[in-house]
């Protein structure tokens, strides 16, 4: 598979796996066509699709097209990075103006270059390249360099002021392709002004046609792998939270089936995973607050006591040990009274959102697994239920 169709089919993968993004906030419609455009414009670098082009009557408007899908795509990829950086907008009209003067240029230039002078680096001419085609590529080259320099130093902005490790790592490849792009044009411009006196050898062509395809083949690639990371990123996030709902559901079935008033009545779909950790945490925490009125603090004690005898880890015992009350509560709530004097402390307290989320899943997984926990829940229930019979009799 040669490098044009390799680029091309990966351009309409990405393109293609991002259109539901057409329906959604601006800055994701804006990269869409940056990719739609890119695609079309590699598709047309394709050998035998632009021979077809041509065979429509106009010799290299597949040339031309190609040049005007560009600076859609550089000026769609500048858009994405000034809505990310600068919601609030930044001379929006102005790069809108400049986008549309280019193509007019182009297009105006293109019409005006002989028909059989309009690619300048086009071996069988044995002529000086036409000054209209080298202006119309000159136009080009001078635009996609300009806005690449800008969106390098607006995706080097959004990478150092990036939370999001993901993000930040694929703003910092976009940065990566923007600054491949700058060298790209350079490059280009400084064969344009190599070929100008039409001195240059096919030898010459062929050395700066290669360099400038690995530039382009290395930016797309950057942009490409940039542009993926932060949809890989909600997949992993998405991924992370159903794994955080599986292992917290044993716990919150326990806790929840002995305190049902804690439940919120108030439904969440499934495929809303951040929503419903958050509200499962909750009730969680509520039922274990309510839960913790019906135990004594020496259960905890003995909860510690046993954990270590055990074998656990002393990194572990204390979710263990609150495991091992939890579940002797959810086994004495029936019929009892709120107990009066010291209760459970709450192993949860003060930590932050990932830390709790960390101490619940260890909790959890003690309270659904652990054959020591449930052994500890079943005696130290049927203790406390026989101190409150001799109590009550």
């Amino acid at each position: 598979m040669s490098q044009p169709v390799l680029t091309a089919a990966l351009l309409w993968a990405v393109a293609l796996w991002r259109a539901p993004a057409l329906r959604y906030s601006g800055k994701q419609r804006a990269l869409e066509f940056c990719f739609l455009s890119l695609a079309a414009a590699m598709t047309l670098e394709i050998p035998a699709v632009d021979t077809r082009i041509d065979a429509l009557g106009v010799l290299s408007i597949g040339y031309l097209i190609k040049h005007i899908l560009g600076v859609v795509s550089a000026a769609a990829l500048l858009e994405f990075i000034t809505v990310v950086v600068r919601p609030e907008g930044w001379h929006q009209r102005t790069r809108r103006v400049i986008a549309a003067t280019c193509i007019a240029l182009m297009c105006t230039a293109f019409a005006l270059a002989p028909a059989q002078g309009r690619e300048p680096d086009d071996t069988l001419t044995e002529h000086r390249p036409s000054a209209w085609a080298l202006f119309h590529v000159g136009v080009f080259t001078l635009y996609i360099g300009i806005s690449m320099v800008f969106t390098t130093v607006l995706f080097a902005t959004a990478a150092r002021h990036s939370k999001d490790r993901w993000v930040r790592a694929g703003h910092s490849l976009l940065l990566l392709g923007g600054a491949l792009g700058v060298l790209y044009a350079v490059q280009r411009l400084l064969h344009l002004i190599r070929i100008a006196p039409g001195t240059a050898t096919a030898a010459d062509i062929q050395h700066s046609t290669t360099v400038s395809t690995d530039l382009k083949a290395s930016a797309l690639t950057a942009i490409i792998l940039g542009s993926s990371l932060s949809p890989v990123s909600v997949a992993a996030a998405a991924w992370r939270e159903h794994r955080a709902l599986r292992h917290i559901e044993p716990l919150w079935q326990g806790l929840t089936k002995a305190v049902p008033s804690v439940r919120l009545t108030l439904d969440i779909p499934r495929k809303r995973r951040h929503l419903l950790l958050h509200r499962r945490l909750v009730e969680i925490s509520d039922a274990t607050l309510v839960l913790r009125e019906y135990l004594p603090a020496e259960v905890q004690h003995r909860a510690h006591e046993m954990a270590k005898r055990a074998g656990v880890r002393p990194r572990k015992r204390a979710a263990v040990a609150e495991a091992a009350w939890l579940k002797t509560a959810t086994l004495t709530t029936t019929g009892r009274r709120p107990y009066e004097g010291d209760h459970p402390q709450l192993g949860g307290d003060g930590l932050s959102p990932s830390e709790e989320l960390r101490w619940v899943r260890q909790v959890s997984a003690a309270y659904g697994r652990s054959p020591a926990v449930s052994a500890f829940a079943t005696a130290e229930a049927a203790k406390l239920r026989d101190e409150n019979r001799k109590q009550n009799a």
